[in-house]
């Protein structure tokens, strides 16, 4: 078991993805400066959406992720690029003085890297085109493996709005095969 720092955000990055933020909030100000001077990293959850019955909840699966670069934007904002290291599961969540959540949590194995079947390359062909279409996402990443169905199908689930029951299902599993399969049936219904 590990303790980390938490990030709950609408969208997610996982092993190998990178992702800009735009930092404004004290306590996640004060959350990067601790975890880059102790070299640590944080872990990103998915919060879900408040509704009239329950409080936004963060994800059971998240991933830790590290600073690989930050600059003071212009605004004011911090301006944080991260990537993604390694899946966990959430053990136990409590808040510290700010707010700031922190968690006991347990590493999950990564994906291991596999061959996109040639029945599944629709959906690194599309992805592809939705980087054409989006080249502020394609320049986070100096290479690309779009024939490999783990790199795919993880940059899958950080772009699509994946309600937070599926993102942990799908995110937890020990492999990439269920998510592929999702991605198929999801992206063939398009």
């Amino acid at each position: 078991m590990a303790i980390i720092k938490l990030f709950p955000l609408s969208s997610v990055v996982l092993p190998e993805g990178k992702m800009n933020l735009r930092i404004f909030e004290p306590r996640y100000k004060r959350m990067i400066s601790e975890c880059c001077r102790a070299g640590e990293g944080f872990g990103v959850c998915l919060i879900s959406e408040p509704t009239l019955s329950s409080p936004r909840k963060i994800s059971r699966v998240g991933t830790l992720s590290k600073t690989i670069d930050f600059e003071q934007l212009s605004d004011g904002f911090l301006g944080v690029t991260i990537v993604g290291t390694r899946r966990f599961r959430v053990k136990r969540v409590w808040r510290e003085f700010d707010g700031l959540r922190c968690a006991e949590v347990e590493y999950l194995n990564n994906w291991d890297s596999q061959a996109l079947s040639k029945t599944d390359t629709f959906i690194s062909d599309q992805l592809q085109r939705v980087y054409q279409r989006f080249p502020e996402i394609r320049s986070l990443y100096s290479d690309c493996f779009f024939d490999d169905a783990t790199w795919v199908s993880q940059r899958w689930l950080e772009l699509l709005p994946l309600e937070q029951e599926q993102f942990e299902h799908l995110t937890s599993q020990a492999d990439c095969h269920e998510a592929v399969r999702f991605l198929c049936q999801a992206i063939e219904a398009r």
